[in-house]
């Protein structure tokens, strides 16, 4: 679903100043596409807080040359605390796509850049929430030869620093024939749960790579 979104002309200047991230992030970013099509892209949220967030009238935008552009806005769904949701944008038995399970949501819309790439996820009152990448150069992580992805690293700093992203080193909910690297829409049973005396942010500045490469 493509879309022009109104209220977008007018909140990219004043979002900007939200505080990031909240507690749905960016968690994992498969950019380079698969061995199966390099449009074999996917995006992964992750609900770091204590309470269910709504997603109906969130937004995701993506870095161009003319500037930032809608990409696309979810008309439903829910995040449970800590749980994923998976964008995707081929459906799970497209013989295009590589991923073993359903996306939350397949739309044609994704597409994520192998340079200069930056998304930035906006919530239904147009409040900048989180943002991945920096939107220079090389992507902060991942590998577009070995199709490994980039993980979100740090819940809790800055999702345009370098810092905050690595490459992935683990693989699961793939085809059984994959080589990629990546855990799309998949969480370690675990996952530790979040302070209730800080809602919507984790109770340490933990790792997402050290919650889903621990043994």
């Amino acid at each position: 679903m493509r879309l022009l979104i109104p209220f977008f002309f007018f909140l990219w200047a004043t979002s900007l100043f939200a505080s990031m991230p909240g507690a749905i992030i960016f968690s994992e970013l498969m950019w380079m596409g698969s061995s199966a099509s390099s449009a074999d892209e996917w995006i992964e949220l992750y609900n770091c807080g204590n309470r269910t967030v709504e997603l109906g009238g969130w937004a995701i935008t993506r870095l161009t040359s003319e500037g930032e552009q809608p990409m696309l806005e979810l008309e439903e769904g829910h995040l449970e605390p800590g749980e994923t949701f998976l964008i995707a944008n081929y459906a799970a038995d497209n013989p295009r796509s590589r991923l073993a399970i359903s996306p939350d949501l397949v739309d044609t819309a994704v597409s994520l850049a192998n340079a200069r790439l930056q998304l930035r996820l906006y919530n239904r009152q147009g409040q900048l929430i989180d943002l991945a990448d920096d939107g220079r150069g090389t992507p902060l992580a991942g590998d577009a030869r070995l199709k490994r992805s980039m993980v979100r690293i740090a819940f809790d700093q800055d999702g345009s620093l370098p810092a905050s992203w690595a490459i992935a080193q683990e693989a699961s909910g793939w085809d059984a024939e994959s080589s990629e690297l990546g855990t799309p829409g998949l969480i370690p049973a675990y996952l530790e749960p979040v302070s209730p005396e800080r809602p919507g942010t984790p109770v340490h500045s933990i790792s997402w790579a050290e919650l889903k490469n621990r043994p």
